[in-house]
């Protein structure tokens, strides 16, 4: 519990014939992180034997048969799009996940199902995609020519009559109310006025143009009037009036509409018959990848393969034995303690309700293996730390209530949602007792009962000297906390000197100022000699920075006080407030509640933020510091990690 679980180094050599079930069952224990083998292929004694494992061919199938699984996914999600829900409803009242039972299959079976499913489903969906597909086409070409034709609906002229003839040319065109006259010139100049250029009005400042040319002059003059902003208009091909036309296409279009919802109606019951088989077999291929994937890290000899990792010691022998039976005892299986220079994979252990603060711990990073992990030192000085800051009651009852949500709510499917549903329901627990001693309810609104005004002890708002004391004890005890474990820590590594020279003079300059100040000076200078020589000891010429680091974090404390009058000054800011605003009348009373309610929310939220933020500074910085070593690797095993499928 003070220290990440212990490890044991697992070494297996099998038959190769057996490789396939010991991974199998490998992954079925979900208790060994496999490291890379690389290592050994340049120690001296495994060199000449040992060779990289060569890379499964299998692992290219499965990425081919899992793109075509995952491109059925993503047809039947756009014609038959699954139920989403909102962040809130997420975390706080998700929708149920699905489960799928499914009997066990892998290797050959798994790819020979797989393929059928992708043959059936390929066979059932080309035909209305591909027609989907062509009615979309046709309906975006039919909307462009439908906006083209809305712009020619002051002309009545035949469309037929749109293009070129034996002789003539005829286009269609728009261009700027000013600029048709200085068309009209510049085309009388380039075909001596054999020309016809007629408009209409459009929509703003634009103009509906027809021009009929010679057509040998025809490219001298369409160059000549994109040089003056004409703007061709292609479209030809079409038979009568531009209103007939129109109501032609919105005919086709209705048309293309229903038939496309046909066949959208065939995806989706498609989509029904075949999503969940797809589930399912997406999650196995998932499985079967991580099989394949983990040989990466396998070494061979010619008929043997070699495998590391590591185990938790409590799960040593189980492995050891599950390994030995997948192989039929055609193996080797070696377990040992880790080397002082291993780098051994963290897996931290603590009860069950401390378990859920390991999340802020991995805020900061994992321990290393040989550490200590501070989590079980963590949980109740947060919890102190944020309910002092806080400081009020009813905000402790909001908090407590919204972490009860999230662990009812999307905490029952969610690791991530429990914990951080039990360290908010914790910090609101705790900050209804100091607020409640503290007469915070409210910001002082609720002292107005007899009840809760005789629970108050404290009052922080008149006791500031007071409150800034009890700050700095605070501190002062929780960087001795983080001394003492240093020293106790290094001790039980048998590092002595690390133990006396580091920061034990910490622990001999405070009772020696104590009973020097009490009048016991004699005892107290020689408690202060010692810590002096202890200080000069371990740090030499950084000895005075060390001494002021030491002062700079407990007055850092300071911060408790300061949090703690602000949540209680912005709460009674917000009560005076509402109460001048409750005196107006009848309209200022509602306003009252309001700016009570929404003001009060605000305080609770901002403060809240600033006390998590602010509790985990002071672990981090002024407590971790004393005592912790980082820089741990995760335990991450190989383990079946099915999210939807439930394999019977």
């Amino acid at each position: 519990m003070l220290r990440p679980a212990r490890m044991k180094r697992i070494q297996v050599l099998v038959l190769e014939g057996f490789r396939y079930e010991t991974i199998k069952r490998l992954q079925e224990l979900g208790a060994i992180h496999l490291t890379d083998c690389s290592d050994r292929l340049s120690d001296p004694n495994w060199k000449d034997l040992l060779r990289p494992h060569p890379f499964s061919p299998n692992i290219r199938n499965i990425a081919a048969q899992n793109i075509a699984l995952n491109r059925f996914s993503d047809l039947f999600e756009r014609f038959d799009p699954e139920p989403k829900q909102g962040f809130l409803k997420g975390v706080f009242a998700p929708i149920p996940p699905k489960k799928l039972e499914t009997r066990e299959i892998y290797g050959k079976e798994l790819a020979g199902s797989v393929g059928d499913i992708i043959e059936k489903i390929e066979r059932e969906i080309e035909e209305p995609v591909r027609k989907i597909e062509d009615i979309e086409e046709e309906i975006g070409r039919l909307e462009r020519l439908k906006g083209l034709l809305g712009l020619l609906l002051p002309l009545e002229i035949d469309l037929a009559d749109i293009g070129e003839s034996e002789f003539l040319s005829v286009f269609l065109g728009i261009m700027p109310k000013e600029a048709i006259e200085g068309a009209r010139r510049r085309l009388g100049d380039l075909t001596e006025d054999r020309f016809y250029l007629g408009a209409r009005e459009a929509s703003g400042n634009k103009l509906i143009t027809i021009l009929i040319c010679l057509k040998e002059q025809a490219p001298l003059v369409l160059a000549n009037l994109r040089r003056l902003d004409w703007e061709r208009i292609e479209i030809e091909g079409q038979r009568g009036k531009p209103k007939e036309v129109m109501d032609s296409i919105s005919s086709r279009l209705m048309t293309l509409n229903e038939e496309k919802i046909s066949k959208e109606a065939a995806v989706v019951d498609i989509a029904q018959r075949w999503r969940d088989e797809l589930t399912k077999h997406q999650e196995l291929l998932m499985i079967e990848k991580q099989r394949e994937e983990s040989q990466n890290k396998f070494a061979r000899m010619e008929h043997v393969v070699a495998i590391e990792g590591w185990v938790p010691e409590c799960l040593a022998a189980q492995a050891a034995q599950g390994i030995r039976e997948a192989s039929h005892e055609a193996c080797v299986v070696e377990v040992s303690d880790p080397e002082e220079t291993d780098d051994v994979p963290i897996r931290l252990q603590n009860p069950r309700f401390i378990k859920s603060f390991e999340l802020l711990t991995r805020l900061y990073g994992l321990p290393a293996y040989n550490g200590v992990d501070p989590t079980l030192f963590l949980t109740p000085g947060f919890l102190l730390f944020f309910s002092i800051m806080l400081t009020d009651a009813m905000y402790g009852v909001i908090a407590l209530f919204l972490g009860l949500l999230l662990i009812r709510g999307g905490g029952r499917y969610n690791r991530f949602i429990k914990d951080a549903g039990v360290i908010l329901s914790s910090a609101g627990a705790a900050t209804i007792i100091i607020g409640a001693l503290s007469g915070g309810w409210f910001g002082g609104f609720g002292l107005k009962l007899p009840l809760l005004a005789a629970m108050q002890v404290f009052d922080p708002m008149v006791q500031v000297t007071a409150f800034l004391a009890i700050a700095l004890i605070v501190g002062l005890v929780h960087v001795n906390a983080g001394v003492v474990i240093n020293v106790w820590d290094n001790l039980k590594r048998r590092q002595w000197w690390k133990a006396i020279s580091e920061n034990l003079w910490f622990l001999f300059v405070q009772p020696g100022l104590f009973l020097f100040l009490r009048g016991h000076k004699s005892i107290g200078l020689i408690f202060i000699v010692i810590a002096l020589l202890l200080l000069l000891m371990g740090h030499r010429a950084m000895a005075m920075f060390r001494v002021t680091g030491f002062l700079g974090d407990i007055l850092s404390y300071a911060r408790l006080m300061a949090l703690g009058l602000c949540t209680t000054g912005i709460a009674m800011t917000v009560n005076v407030l509402s109460g001048m605003l409750y005196m107006v009348g009848s309209i200022g009373v509602i306003i009252a509640v309001i700016v009570f309610f929404i003001g009060h929310i605000f305080n609770f939220l901002i403060n809240a933020m600033g006390s998590f933020v602010h509790g985990l500074r002071l672990h981090y910085v002024e407590f971790f510091t004393k005592f912790y070593q980082g820089g741990g690797t995760e335990f991450a095993p190989l383990e079946m990690r099915a999210g939807t499928v439930e394999i019977k």
